[in-house]
């Protein structure tokens, strides 16, 4: 259903499948836009560790887990009581029954005793994903408990080739799997990949403090960025990369190892010091960090002015435009690790998040542009010479943090998708102004 309803972070084949399937059948279609208007993305924030971590589970994590552990719907609803309001949980339960059918029908029924042989397949892997995973362990200095077991689950997407997903939740991942392909190495080094990303979260806290100092006190103008995509970029050489040339026995992948090229090449360019730390039985410390933020600098020398790039951490203010239609049109044109959305924007000057966040931003001024450029004057004296004008659309500067700030003036909501559109065609700041256009 988050694929159905175009959620963040779904696979755009598995999509194409589903419409092509129930894009005219009006029942399913308003189930899969009642389920869209349920919004998972609150969750549980522990302000106590670093900001740059962004360490938060989400009530869609905390859904996920439960249903790896449930055995049928009923199961799942009751596991819930107490996660959701009641009206919201009983709203979600009733999509989720009545789209059912939908899935057996078009996706499990068919794909069912695929997924078993794929399972039975990896299964002959456990011994040495056991082994990767102590290994990486270390690498990370990670305080992961043996005790807590990993649930990983399959779940088929019809075809044998496009795009898949797979994404971390709590002690449960969960593995997008194309049912008419026999890559079960490649199955397996993606689910190394989201292990990763779970041991870089359970890092103690002050692993954590410790690596962010880090990246804070790196001289490089490009630590900021670096930071922003080390998570993604580490999990992919290690699961994409080093466990992959394992399970091939010795020969390393020579295509994309992620389907993002910033990413993909950043996970390149640190793979030999990754592997050598891997061999050495060394774990992540200063010299690698320092590294890391060296060999991103080189390989993207213009990173710090490129839109795409610095909005892979970013925090959107408006005043009341909701947020799934903002995540709708900015994730069309945009690739995002963390995303927030904070409205309304009275006394934004003051915002907390605005004044400390370590984040890009982009402030959507739909509503009272004049006196709101005024206001953020007062946050950024950079902009203090600007007059308002109507034919403004885009301010774009970097502050005095190194923070990216877009200022994107609109009429109206609906005038949101062109004008990411354009913010994307536009690529990266001119140096030397700061109006856009």
């Amino acid at each position: 259903m988050e694929t159905a309803a175009k959620k963040q972070g779904t696979s755009s084949n598995y999509r194409k499948y589903i419409e092509s399937k129930l894009s005219d059948n009006k029942d399913f279609q308003k189930l899969a836009n009642d389920f869209k208007s349920l919004n998972f993305n609150e969750g549980i924030v522990r302000q106590d560790y670093p900001q740059g971590r962004n360490y938060r589970k989400s009530y869609l994590t905390l859904l996920i887990v439960q249903s790896l552990k449930s055995k049928d719907l009923n199961d799942f609803n009751e596991r819930i009581t107490g996660l959701l309001p009641v009206n919201e949980q009983m709203k979600m339960f009733n999509i989720l029954k009545n789209a059912q059918p939908y899935f057996r029908k078009y996706v499990w029924n068919d794909g069912e005793l695929k997924m078993k042989k794929q399972v039975v397949a990896l299964e002959k892997y456990q011994d040495l994903s056991s082994e990767m995973f102590l290994r990486f362990n270390k690498f990370y200095k990670s305080s992961w408990n043996q005790q807590i077991p990993f649930y990983v689950t399959l779940y088929p997407i019809p075809g044998k080739s496009g795009s898949t997903v797979s994404t971390p939740h709590g002690n449960a991942l969960c593995i997008g799997t194309l049912t008419d392909t026999n890559d079960i190495e490649g199955t397996l080094s993606v689910t190394m990949h989201e292990m990763c990303h779970i041991l870089y979260q359970e890092q103690d806290r002050e692993v954590q403090l410790e690596q962010e100092k880090y990246f804070n006190e790196n001289p490089s103008k490009y630590s900021k960025l670096a930071y922003s995509y080390f998570n993604e970029a580490v999990a992919t050489a290690l699961g994409n990369g080093y466990a992959w040339k394992v399970l091939k026995k010795g020969v390393l992948d020579k295509g994309d190892w992620y389907n993002n090229p910033t990413i993909n090449l950043f996970a390149k360019a640190i793979y030999s010091i990754t592997e050598k730390y891997l061999e050495e039985n060394k774990t992540i410390d200063k010299a690698f960090i320092d590294y890391s933020i060296k060999v991103f600098g080189e390989t993207f020398p213009d990173s710090i002015y490129e839109y795409n790039q610095n909005f892979n951490t970013i925090d959107i203010f408006t005043d009341d435009i909701e947020g799934n239609y903002i995540f709708d049109n900015f994730f069309e044109y945009f690739n995002a690790n963390n995303v927030g959305v904070s409205s309304p924007m009275k006394n934004i000057s003051k915002s907390p998040k605005l004044l400390e966040g370590n984040s890009s931003f982009i402030i959507i001024l739909d509503k009272h542009q004049k006196e709101y450029l005024e206001e953020l004057k007062i946050v950024f004296p950079e902009i203090k010479n600007i007059n308002y004008d109507e034919s403004i659309q885009n301010i774009s500067f970097l502050d005095s943090k190194g923070r990216m700030i877009v200022l994107l003036f609109i009429n109206k909501k609906q005038d949101l998708k062109a004008a990411m559109e354009k913010l994307s065609k536009h690529k990266k700041i001119e140096k030397n102004k700061f109006i856009q256009y």
